[in-house]
């Protein structure tokens, strides 16, 4: 007799669900749109085929929909009208509604092909799930055909409970010949290991198969010590009690001290994990080795470990048996263990610490794996391996650095990855020695527990590494650094303890960490204020360097008077910056203005440069002027100021006085500065009522020393 097709099971499903919906969906509609209940679902599928009928009894219509329609109704108008009837587990139940229509789709679209068992499971769990919330009898008979396809689809062996069945068992452990147990594989076929119809794929040494799934007694399987998730917290153990001291318990001490671990990594993970295990059985194998050791399935084990404490019923643990040696096997063991609990969907939610610790040991310690193995193993890419392997480091420097080399678990209860994780690309920005500095200011700041945030902190640093701002706060805190070290040198460090204690007696030092980066933070801020005109003015220079003056001959009229007012607006925002900034040590003002021509006071005679065409060609020039009237009602003589510029106005001589009489020569000496290297040097010649800016000559003179 033919086996019986997974599909045809979700069929069945699907067909005691559908006038569970059916009757659901007419109740709800009902409820909301009264008489014309009907017609909102006519008009969901207008022009749909097949058609609906547009009348007849509510038994009639009803019986017209199909699952699919059925799904889509309840999709289509979940807000309006089926949300509130789930109460607090709408949102769960929306999405098995949609899930659903997923099935729908995925088994209309198989052909003649059967669906794989997991699929058929799948989608028969979700029908259970979504119809328990609406129909619980016809939930239990959706419960049956789930147990049918979970156990194979073999109807024969269907037994209560939603685990897989066991191949009968006819052979006592006390009838085995003494010395032949020497796995669980010789245990096969008794009440201690119990082979299932199920089978489960896994890839071991690059080759995918498909493996028995066993269910074997709790007390025959140990804990993996290899395990990343507990590596941190059996170092920790063996550090306080002496590094032979699990290898030298019995297998139940031995589990019942791990177990702890195991728990402990996270509580609230194994009681939801023990929750679903005991509503629905353990869904997902393990994967163990011929001698009982756990490669995969640590926190399921210790679930049902904890579940056979508080039960009569003897616990199995379904698995997978893999025939290797853990120690000859190290390698191909690792990677099939990291291949499923850090690749494909990566299930497992290590603690950031053990998983980088046990990446670095694996890779750069025991060099076990090779990165790009790892890489693969685990679907990452080999920068992201690297980057775990960097933050170990950094790790296994801090353990050293207060002297508890490799009690990693140390550094977990600090919480220092996510500190380390930040601190890497500042790192990156920094010399050698400024790296060593940075990451001794942060062993620092960890140890004395100065930051609440621990995290602001390091972008704290980041930001004043970023501002080129660091070099104040790195110098003082060697001096801090000096004073951690007189007092923590002078201390016996065995445990954390320790380590508290000097954190707790020295807050005045953990005072001083947190003055250094605050007082260095706002000295920076000041800073940058100080360096804000610059930089806007930088800019404003930059985006005029940007205007194409081609578009000048483009403008009409309106538009040049326009850029010409704004000109003249930036020139006036400039001589008002130029006066508030003031002078420098000499005197002369900061920001020099163009020098423009004043204008002419009638009173005055005209001012005339007599030896116009001389060299300077040592330090001094004696400038020869001479005054003449343009008219005879003009003054005889006039007050002039002397001295000369460089072609950026700056001042480059002594600045004289003269009375110029008309008629008369007069004589003025300037000392040129030795410092100018221009060719020519400008005379400028002002009168006494004329502005800073404004002269009525400036002369060249050719510059030849």
């Amino acid at each position: 007799m033919a086996k019986k097709l997974y599909s045809a099971y979700v069929q069945e499903g699907s067909d005691i669900l559908l006038h569970v919906l059916a009757d659901f969906i007419e109740k709800n509609m009902k409820r909301v749109y009264r008489s014309n209940w009907w017609n909102e679902i006519l008009g969901m599928f207008y022009n749909a085929a097949p058609a609906l009928p547009t009348d007849g009894s509510d038994e009639e219509l009803i019986d017209s929909l199909d699952f699919a329609r059925c799904i889509k109704i309840i999709t289509w108008r979940w807000r309006e009208v089926f949300e509130d009837s789930f109460g607090d587990n709408s949102r769960i139940c929306s999405n098995y509604v949609h899930e659903l229509l997923g099935v729908r789709n995925a088994k209309a679209h198989i052909g003649r092909k059967d669906i794989e068992q997991q699929d058929a499971e799948r989608a028969l769990d979700t029908m259970l799930r979504l119809c328990k919330y609406i129909d619980t009898d016809s939930a239990e008979k959706i419960k049956e055909i789930y147990k049918v396809v979970r156990n194979g689809g073999n109807e024969a062996f269907i037994i209560d409970g939603p685990t897989s069945i066991d191949v009968p068992t006819n052979v006592e452990v006390e009838d085995l010949p003494e010395g032949s147990i020497k796995n669980l594989k010789d245990l096969v076929g008794t009440e201690v290991v119990k082979k299932t119809t199920l089978t489960k794929k896994i890839t071991l040494g690059g080759k995918v198969q498909a493996y028995p799934i066993y269910k074997v007694r709790l007390d025959y399987l140990y804990y993996n010590d290899q395990n990343d998730r507990v590596g941190t917290w059996i170092s920790r153990y063996c550090a306080e009690n002496g590094m032979d001291s699990l290898a030298s318990l019995k297998r139940e001490e031995y589990n019942n001290i791990v177990e702890e671990f195991v728990y402990e990594s996270n509580p609230d993970a194994i009681k939801k994990t023990q929750k679903n295990i005991l509503r629905y059985g353990q869904r997902e194998p393990g994967v163990t080795l011929i001698d009982g050791r756990i490669v995969d399935g640590n926190r399921r084990y210790t679930c049902l470990r904890r579940i056979g404490r508080e039960s009569t019923d003897t616990q199995y643990f379904e698995t997978v048996l893999i025939d290797v040696d853990a120690e000859a096997d190290k390698k191909k063991i690792k990677l099939l263990e990291l291949a499923i609990q850090h690749g494909e969907e990566k299930k497992v939610d290590y603690d950031l610490i053990d998983y980088a610790i046990g990446t670095y040991k694996d890779v750069y310690q025991t060099h076990l794996l090779t990165i790009e193995e790892y890489a693969s193993s685990t679907e990452e890419s080999v920068s992201e391996v690297q980057k775990r392997i960097d933050i170990a480091r950094i790790i296994v420097e801090f353990m050293e650095y207060v002297r508890l080399p490799e009690r990693y678990y140390i550094a977990r209860e600090y919480q220092v990855y996510s500190v380390f994780d930040e601190m890497l690309p500042v790192l990156n920005k920094l010399s050698e020695e400024d790296k060593e500095q940075l990451k001794n200011i942060v062993f620092n700041n960890v140890l004395l527990q100065a930051n609440r945030d621990q995290r602001k902190f390091i972008r704290d640093i980041k930001k004043l590494v970023s501002d080129n701002a660091y070099r104040e706060y790195f110098d003082n805190q060697k001096d801090i650094n000096n004073l951690i070290h007189e007092k923590f040198d002078a201390i016996e460090v065995t445990s954390k303890n320790d380590l508290d204690d000097f954190a707790n007696n020295n807050a005045i030092l953990k005072e001083k960490l947190r003055n250094s980066i605050e007082q260095s933070l706002q000295s920076s801020k000041e800073k940058k204020a100080l360096l804000k005109p610059i930089e806007n003015v930088t800019k404003s220079v930059s985006l005029m360097a940007e205007v194409d003056e081609n578009t000048f001959g483009k403008m009409n009229t309106e538009e040049k008077e326009e850029l010409l007012d704004g000109i003249n607006r930036l020139s006036n925002v400039l001589d008002e910056y130029g006066a508030k900034l003031g002078t420098d040590d000499s005197g002369q003002a900061i920001m020099l203005k163009p020098l423009k021509l004043a204008i002419s006071n009638a009173n005055n005679p005209a001012i005339i440069c007599k030896n116009i065409f001389e060299c300077i060609s040592s330090e001094s020039i004696t400038v020869k002027l001479t005054a003449v009237k343009e008219s005879v009602s003009q003054s005889d003589s006039c007050e002039v100021q002397l001295f000369f510029v460089d072609s950026s106005y700056k001042k480059v001589s002594t600045v004289q006085s003269e009375t110029i009489y008309v008629g008369q020569e007069s004589e003025c000496t300037l000392t040129v500065s030795a410092d100018v290297a221009e060719e020519y040097v400008y005379l400028v010649i002002q009168l006494a009522d004329n502005d800073k800016d404004e002269a009525i000559r400036i002369i060249p003179f050719e510059l030849d020393r």
